[in-house]
């Protein structure tokens, strides 16, 4: 896993090289034929790569970007290379995720970008439909890198009309000073990347985007939801129809839900692990749940909701040598070593 100062030593010396090639290539995305709705969203999908010629100056546009996209993640104060956590602190990371980890996705780079044979797109129009993201890729010296940024449907125009009216596409012709029609298809890209592959492995500066570029948002829900299926079998909770209704409107939710599974936590729930919840919540917040007589949380609205779930996840933590009391979801369980 390389370190800030080698993400920058690679950023000036990116600066520096005069020959630079950038290619940018359109990632398509794809249901696999056959594919089972239940199948695991990291391959679940088949993205495919489509390659378009550039002109000289947006080729140096590209490379602007990649190189100030890691000068200005990479120089942040306080700013740490870790491995990427389903949820963590809001504090500012650059997350590094393995290549192979990414299953389907991975084989974009893999199979597709490392190849010479890239089919070449001519028009806009025969991939609008499926584009999902927009890979970077550059060569400097002998090494490779491939930088990707998700796209959004509204930053495509094409001038086939999407509905039975016809649609007009024009544009502002500066030295007629007038509006034209406009013939053609457009794209529209800002300064950003989301993430950056070098190495078999994956830098990321925006979580958001990156994680939908490989699924990861929507394997959240599922996982989210089978977190849900395992809680309901301890009988132990009431008003779990809330948590299905707000993991689907929230990713915070959903996120935390996943990361309990992660650790395992959805495995157990006792009566006495109700009662510890509740105690640490009239502790550390001053809040309760409501418990009925045979020792089950009711959970009754959104409030309900996000205390139950950040209890589940260990958040409310405490240091083993002040013994102050924290509140993180970051962390990785250890197994103590000593007597």
């Amino acid at each position: 896993m390389l370190q800030l100062e080698d993400l920058l030593e690679y950023a000036e010396k990116l600066e520096n090289d005069d020959n630079v090639k950038v290619s940018l290539m359109f990632v398509t995305r794809k249901l696999k034929p056959g594919m089972k709705a239940s199948a695991k969203v990291l391959d679940k999908f088949d993205f495919i790569l489509n390659k378009v010629a550039l002109s000289e100056e947006i080729s140096q546009y590209f490379k602007s970007v990649l190189i100030n996209q890691i000068k200005t993640q990479a120089s942040k104060d306080d700013i740490e290379v870790k491995p990427y956590t389903v949820i963590g602190d809001d504090l500012p990371q650059v997350y590094s995720y393995a290549l192979n980890n990414a299953l389907s996705f991975s084989k974009v780079i893999t199979e597709q970008a490392r190849a010479d044979n890239t089919p070449t797109i001519n028009c806009l129009n025969d991939i609008k439909n499926d584009l999902w993201a927009y890979c970077i890729k550059v060569k400097s010296g002998d090494k490779y890198t491939y930088s990707f940024r998700k796209v959004a449907k509204g930053k495509i125009t094409t001038n086939t009309p999407d509905t039975l009216g016809k649609k007009l596409s024009a544009m502002f012709d500066k030295s007629e000073a007038e509006l034209q029609e406009f013939d053609g298809s457009v794209i529209s890209f800002d300064d950003k990347i989301d993430c950056l592959c070098i190495d078999e492995q994956f830098y990321v500066f925006h979580k958001s985007g990156f994680e939908q570029i490989l699924g990861l948002d929507e394997e959240f829900t599922k996982t989210a939801q089978e977190t849900v299926e395992a809680i309901k079998g301890f009988d132990l909770v009431e008003g779990l129809d809330l948590v299905e209704k707000e993991l689907l409107q929230k990713s915070t939710i959903r996120k935390t839900l996943s990361s309990i599974k992660q650790k395992g936590n959805d495995k157990t729930l006792t009566k006495s692990e109700i009662t510890a919840m509740n105690e640490i919540l009239q502790k550390l917040e001053g809040e309760s749940f409501e418990i009925t007589e045979d020792g089950k949380i009711i959970l009754s609205n959104s409030k309900d909701v996000k205390y139950f779930v950040k209890l589940l996840n260990d958040y409310y933590k405490q240091g083993m040598t002040t013994k102050k009391y924290y509140t993180s979801n970051a962390g990785s369980i250890i197994d103590p070593q000593g007597n």
